[in-house]
């Protein structure tokens, strides 16, 4: 099932609709702002997730030590998803849905939607996504009120 596609419902969605906008001295976060809107159909949040065009992301919550031990932050199989993951972070789960409706994720099913959702349907391999997802839960940035421990589960 092909999860991404653009405003026009269009399955084929380029792999790099976005353009870099910054790079930081000297830690290189690289920074990038969406040039089409992204939707996302996400059986976890119960609907499609729309980031928004114009959007601004780093397409990582991890480490970049962590993405070169199993893949690239600017493979395929992880950057639409990034974006859909990011927007989630950075609105504590909480986002409108296409439908209106609004959506109240964990930290956990937001981990869970771009390791099990997105990335399986990118082609990601299943040591993949649960490394990902792994380095997700213990590395990611956390959010206020999240437990030391919640990260080990």
């Amino acid at each position: 099932m092909n999860r991404f596609f653009d405003v026009d419902g269009d399955v084929s969605i380029q792999l790099a609709p976005w353009k870099l906008i910054a790079q930081n001295e000297p830690v290189k976060i690289a920074r990038f702002i969406l040039k089409v809107p992204l939707r996302f159909r996400s059986d976890i949040a119960g609907g499609v997730i729309v980031v928004p065009l114009g959007y601004d992301s780093d397409l990582a919550s991890i480490p970049q030590f962590a993405w070169s031990i199993f893949m690239a932050s600017d493979d395929p199989r992880i950057e639409l998803g990034g974006w859909v993951h990011d927007l989630l972070y950075q609105n504590h789960g909480g986002v409108p849905l296409e439908s209106g409706s609004m959506t109240s994720l964990s930290r956990k099913q937001c981990d869970t939607i771009l390791a099990y959702e997105a990335m399986p349907d990118l082609s990601a391999t299943a040591f993949q996504c649960s490394a990902v997802y792994q380095a997700l839960r213990r590395f990611g940035q956390g959010w206020p009120g999240d437990s030391f421990w919640e990260r080990f589960t």
